[in-house]
């Protein structure tokens, strides 16, 4: 027992040692899309040479095809290529109604669309289709991105935005009024709210001074004619018309 105690010990003292794991290599995920090239890893925190961190991925800007190195931090470093940018877009006609617009491309096997924010597309969202593909209207403006597939590589985006639908009507508060008491200025109002209800929206003489969820606004009583106005506000961000009542001292 003592024997099996001390051979350890006695192997560690004649210098015998185990051999360390041998350093992680880059796992990473590469995409080509119209001129530029992205980068991302799979597996642990990267330094990608010659581009530029945007999110979640690296990104870089050349249409010729290059190499380029990607060292994992506390690991090794890994040397990868990109092809040449694909030069062509794919042709895409679109069939428009009042809630939805449907994508028809030409020219490639298969195609992406990807949504496209600040004048930029994530390939992390990019969903795939064949020849269609059924875009429904938003009540804002969308703009996308359209890639044809090709030898592994995405063809220079084709970008298209939709044009929003009507929103939904707003309605309006009702029975508007205003009490005065104690030098205090109560206006106040009655509603019924719907399941797009946000909140109310009070203006003085044009000003905003006030959102609320509550069914009245107080003010220091005006020492001169002002008008309030007050409008609903639902959860996309549209405002009704208003409905307004002046208060004469």
């Amino acid at each position: 027992m003592l024997y099996l105690f001390l051979l350890p010990l006695l192997l560690l003292s004649c210098g015998v040692k185990t051999n360390p794991q041998p350093l992680a290599l880059p796992v990473v995920e590469i995409k080509r899309i119209g001129n530029k090239a992205y980068v991302r890893s799979l597996q642990g925190e990267i330094q990608v040479e010659g581009f530029e961190k945007v999110g979640e991925w690296f990104v870089r800007e050349q249409s010729s095809a290059f190499c380029f190195k990607v060292k994992r931090l506390a690991g090794r470093t890994e040397e990868f290529c990109v092809k040449k940018a694909l030069e062509t877009k794919p042709v895409v006609y679109v069939r428009e109604s009042q809630d939805s617009v449907l994508v028809l491309a030409e020219g490639f096997p298969s195609y992406r669309i990807y949504p496209v924010l600040d004048s930029r597309l994530n390939p992390s969202e990019g969903v795939q289709f064949k020849e269609q593909y059924t875009i429904f209207r938003d009540y804002r403006e969308r703009c996308y991105a359209i890639t044809g597939e090709k030898d592994q590589r995405e063809s220079q985006p084709y970008e298209l935005c939709i044009a929003p639908k009507p929103p939904p009507p707003v309605e309006d508060v009702q029975r508007l009024g205003y009490q005065e008491v104690s030098g205090k200025l109560y206006i106040f109002w009655s509603y019924t709210p719907d399941e797009l209800f946000s909140e109310f929206v009070v203006y003085k003489n044009g000003k905003l001074v006030e959102t609320t969820q509550a069914y009245m606004y107080q003010d220091t009583a005006p020492k001169e004619k002002t008008t309030y106005t007050v409008k609903v506000r639902n959860k996309l961000g549209f405002e009704s018309p208003g409905v307004s009542i002046t208060y004469n001292p």
